[in-house]
């Protein structure tokens, strides 16, 4: 029974001494590649003389910002920015990515018009507002079928926008991908016009993107 006790006596001493802290999950912080990275957004022409007008690409590869991705990927954040006067617009090889209706090129002299609307004060205005920024909110659903929450700032206004992602997440490195349906207003624009409203951008974009990067080592 003395050896009972004993035992007894010494489970409860240990039972109340504090067990050894473990280190809490941090999060990790990821860069993004901007040599890999895209953003493709397709608008059509519309208006009763659309017949003449042109179906546009208009693409990004220089992407930049950092993810923190956190003990529960969902609970992520992250931060983008695109540069506006980095907007390519109809470059051959991303036209040729997207089928028939983008096939043939584009007279430079178009492609000089449409670039310069798309900068002008009209629409991106991107002499005064040089950066669209896009910082996310909430991610819901699963890694590979989530919505991405996010404010988006475009001619310094915020704007909220849901991004459809198929998210691929490993220990070094990271690829989120999607395609949404998007309307001018949602980011604050008007489509572009010409001859009266006869010719003009149908209000209604696609928009596509993948983003891919790679966690940041202390060296780094």
């Amino acid at each position: 029974m003395r050896i009972m006790s004993l035992l007894l006596a010494v489970l409860a001493i240990m039972a109340s001494m504090p067990g050894q802290a473990q280190e809490p999950a941090t999060n990790k912080e990821y860069r993004i590649d901007s040599d890999t990275s895209w953003l493709r957004v397709l608008a059509y022409p519309d208006g009763p003389l659309k017949r003449f007008g042109h179906h546009h690409v208009i693409s990004h590869h220089g992407i930049s910002g950092t993810v923190e991705v956190a003990p529960d990927p969902l609970d992520s954040t992250f931060m983008l920015e695109i540069i506006v006067a980095d907007l390519g617009v109809d470059n051959a090889d991303t036209r040729a990515l997207e089928g028939e209706d983008f096939e043939g090129e584009v007279p430079q002299k178009d492609i000089d018009g449409t670039r310069a609307n798309m900068l002008g004060e009209k629409l991106l205005h991107g002499e005064q507002f040089p950066v669209i920024q896009i910082q996310s909110r909430a991610i819901e659903g699963s890694m590979t079928d989530a919505n991405i929450v996010t404010t988006v700032i475009v001619k310094g206004l915020e704007h909220t926008v849901t991004f459809p992602a198929s998210i691929e997440l490993t220990d070094d490195s990271f690829v989120a991908s999607g395609q949404l349906e998007i309307m001018h207003g949602e980011l604050g624009l008007s489509p572009f016009t010409a001859m009266g409203g006869a010719l003009s951008v149908r209000d209604l974009l696609v928009l596509k993107y993948e983003l891919s990067g790679a966690r940041v080592t202390e060296s780094e």
